[in-house]
């Protein structure tokens, strides 16, 4: 019977919060332009976050299709969160419930599982 294998990083104990630095944010290196349409509701709460509370510099220019420019300069925060990994062993599991496993064992699960399959599919 064919298993179900996992290597798990979970957000909350495998990754940290980065900076846009960190990650060679191409935002941050070179600036970039956001389009908001501030004829909905939604575009003028995010145009209104970005004049009074974002705290970022930028350009802005209104464009003859209704839309509004926002155009950032490099070396500042995005609005992107970025996480870099931990350097902590994934969590390996194995089976319907996911139980986690010592890594040698799951291992060996895996390994023979995988012959296990393919003499199925060599028909033997």
């Amino acid at each position: 019977m064919q298993e179900h294998f996992g290597i798990n990083r979970p957000l909350a104990t495998h990754w940290r919060k980065a900076t846009c630095a960190e990650v060679d944010c191409p935002h941050f290196t070179f600036g970039w332009e956001t389009l908001i349409d501030e004829r909905t509701d939604f575009g003028k709460k995010q145009a209104g976050y970005i004049r009074h509370k974002s705290g970022r510099t930028f350009k802005e220019e209104v464009l003859q299709n209704g839309l509004t420019s926002f155009v950032f300069h490099a070396g500042q925060k995005c609005f992107r969160e970025h996480k870099i990994p931990l350097e902590r062993e994934p969590i390996l599991t194995q089976g319907f419930y996911r139980a986690p496993l010592e890594r040698a064992r799951w291992i060996n699960n895996f390994n023979e599982n995988s012959y296990q399959i393919n003499q199925r599919l060599k028909g033997g």
